[in-house]
């Protein structure tokens, strides 16, 4: 019998990358693919495999989500990939939301597929180990899967101890996977630094600017790990799908050394400036730019360029600009260890400026950014 994915959170970055994961799988491999999210279908992935269910999590209850789950045959679930996510500024309310979320599609699935189920899949990410929180919480570097965990909130830890306890109770397996900075598209997604820079990039170009780095020196020089939606998506179906990986957890990235001062010339070279030497203050903690200040200040410069290349209007709602001035001043080292994937066999090693190469062409083909 061939396999069922259900995505869950189907049009975030994540999300996304695991669809085309999916699609490239054989029709005995997966026969369907049931993807859910809030807002309608926003990709454009043409599979005649893909079943679409549109539905608020937070909104609906249980019976609602289970009733659109047994709509599209939802009982034959045998994989389930979790994306879904609620960003929140405070640390409890962000816990509570995220656990309602998690709880609601472990429910419905239990209901639904029941023992049919293989494999639970949840994506968290770095934050478990604290690098939000800053260094006085962080783990040791480079983060291992068992380090201890901070003190106080994390909805990470909430979210991983449920999908055990689901898993234990039904007798599924389960996967879990931290990446980190995660490259990839989406229309929407609070947390696409792809999408941000692009269209940065685009407004410097018209501009007449340079590709000025909009962080700080710190920023500039420290190791940040990477991780591609589409290098993710391909490790969590290989991880859920082999029996060795069985109920682990895995940190992944794109296994190559990244820094923003190794990255800016190929971005430069990209969209087509010339080579800019940077200058940075003699505080190292001072950035460039402010940043949301300056691009929403650029916002009449983009209309101009939607116009001028019959761009998608809603474009510049996709970036956040606060979130990718967090990146851009990040003053330490954020990497992980990929021991432990190496160990069971994962080899695959991603060159990270190719994969950003690969998400702004994409990005030209939605007609976000201007070709």
């Amino acid at each position: 019998m061939a396999n069922v994915a259900c995505v869950w959170g189907a049009n975030g970055i994540s999300g996304t990358g695991m669809i085309d994961a999916l699609i490239e799988q054989s029709l005995s491999a997966f026969s369907k693919i049931i993807c859910i999210s809030r807002r309608k279908m926003q990709f454009d992935i043409e599979d005649k495999r893909i079943y679409f269910i549109s539905i608020d999590l937070i909104e609906a209850g249980i019976d609602e989500i289970v009733t659109e789950l047994i709509k599209a045959d939802g009982h034959t679930i045998t994989h389930m990939f979790y994306y879904a996510h609620v960003p929140k500024m405070d640390e409890i309310e962000q816990d509570n939301i995220n656990k309602i979320l998690l709880q609601k599609a472990l429910d419905a699935t239990e209901k639904v597929a029941g023992k049919n189920v293989k494999c639970v899949s949840l994506q968290t990410g770095y934050k478990y180990y604290g690098v939000h929180k800053g260094p006085q919480y962080m783990a040791a570097q480079p983060f291992i899967e068992d380090a201890a965990r901070h003190e106080g909130v994390n909805f990470y830890y909430t979210q991983e101890d449920l999908i055990k306890e689901y898993a234990t109770k039904n007798k599924w397996n389960y996967s879990i996977t931290r990446p980190n900075l995660i490259i990839g598209v989406s229309k929407g997604n609070m947390l696409n630094f792809a999408i941000s820079l692009a269209i940065y990039a685009s407004v410097q170009k018209e501009k007449g600017e340079p590709l000025l780095f909009p962080g700080n020196e710190l920023a500039w020089d420290v190791v940040l790990d990477h991780s591609s939606s589409s290098n993710n998506s391909h490790f969590q179906l290989w991880a859920s799908t082999n029996d060795q990986t069985a109920n682990q957890i895995f940190n992944i990235h794109n296994g190559d050394k990244v820094q923003f001062r190794t990255l800016w010339p190929k971005f430069e070279k990209y969209f087509g400036f010339e080579h800019h030497e940077q200058k940075f203050s003699e505080n190292k903690m001072e950035s460039q730019l402010n940043f949301y200040e300056y691009m929403t200040q650029s916002k009449t410069v983009w209309d101009q360029i939607i116009q001028r290349y019959n761009l998608d209007k809603a474009s510049f709602d996709y970036a956040n600009w606060l979130f990718t001035h967090y990146l851009f001043s990040i003053p330490y080292n954020t990497e992980g260890d990929l021991t432990k994937a190496r160990s069971y066999g994962w080899t695959t090693t991603i060159d990270t400026a190719e994969s950003y190469s690969q998400c702004f062409d994409r990005l030209k083909k939605m007609k976000i950014i201007p070709t």
